[in-house]
């Protein structure tokens, strides 16, 4: 167990740590995992142990994430957790990058499996136009100054829809409350979100054609159907193939493993 008597020899022991971790994680999921030591800096404010917590926490959290979309029939990238190239936030941040998803670890006690999913979207999509990712670019930045990826009704359509989502419980591991307790939001927010969640849901769509393909996966990937009109616009973007359905009890399962992973301190040998 980590002591702070001496920080140095801990922090030393805290890296190797990481190191073999990570190697069995990666051997776990059959795919490369690494997982970056946290800073001095953090790790003296924090403590070594808080940060080992952290990191092999939410990477254990990431994983089952993975495992149970690969069970599904999806091809899941290589995982990168460093809080170096994502700063900590109040959530679990992710980023796609090529064979890889970065993540930072947050607070993992209101991380969203559908983050996860979301990114594991990007990947996908990205292997689907891998083909000519430079045609694919100059098409993104054509379209996005000449012309919107959603026209105003497909806009509409979509706000709708995620309406119609939210409603049926597909946002169900949302911890706003959560979020409220701990001040990451304020109540004024929280307010203003329950009574539009669609305005909210829905703004990451809007953003460009990569979003709104991430977005639509992680909703449809989870069984929910879009509107025709919808549809048809992922098809075109040549948005990943829905596999076998992710179901509420494969995200309920998620969120309480990670209700556990918060309450357990990880033992450094």
């Amino acid at each position: 167990m980590i002591t702070p008597l001496n920080f140095k020899t801990d922090y030393k022991l805290y890296k190797q740590f990481l190191k073999t971790n990570s190697k069995r994680i990666g051997e776990s999921l059959e795919k490369k995992v690494t997982i970056v030591p946290t800073s001095k800096k953090l790790c003296r404010k924090n403590g070594i142990q808080q940060e080992a917590n952290n990191s092999i926490n939410t990477a254990d959290y990431i994983q089952a994430v993975y495992l149970m979309m690969k069970k599904k029939g999806y091809k899941i990238p290589n995982l990168y957790i460093d809080e170096a190239q994502l700063p900590r936030k109040y959530n679990l941040s992710g980023l796609q990058t090529g064979n890889w998803n970065i993540f930072g670890p947050g607070r993992l006690e209101i991380s969203s499996p559908s983050l996860v999913i979301h990114e594991v979207g990007h990947y996908l999509h990205n292997k689907n136009m891998a083909y000519n990712q430079a045609l694919y670019a100059m098409f993104n930045t054509f379209r996005g100054i000449f012309r919107p990826h959603l026209n105003k009704t497909e806009k509409r359509i979509l706000t709708e829809d995620f309406k119609r989502a939210y409603q049926s419980g597909y946002f169900n591991d949302l911890e706003l409350n959560k979020c409220l307790e701990k001040g990451y939001i304020d109540k004024e927010t929280l307010n203003k979100f329950y009574k539009t969640p669609e305005k909210f849901l829905v703004k990451n769509a809007f953003t460009d054609v990569d979003e709104f393909i991430a977005e639509y996966f992680t909703l449809a990937a989870q069984g929910f159907k879009f509107s025709p009109e919808i549809t048809k616009r992922y098809q075109a973007f040549h948005g990943p193939e829905i596999k076998q359905q992710i179901t509420k009890e494969d995200i309920n399962n998620l969120v309480k493993y990670r209700n556990k992973l918060e309450k357990r301190n990880v033992l450094l040998v």
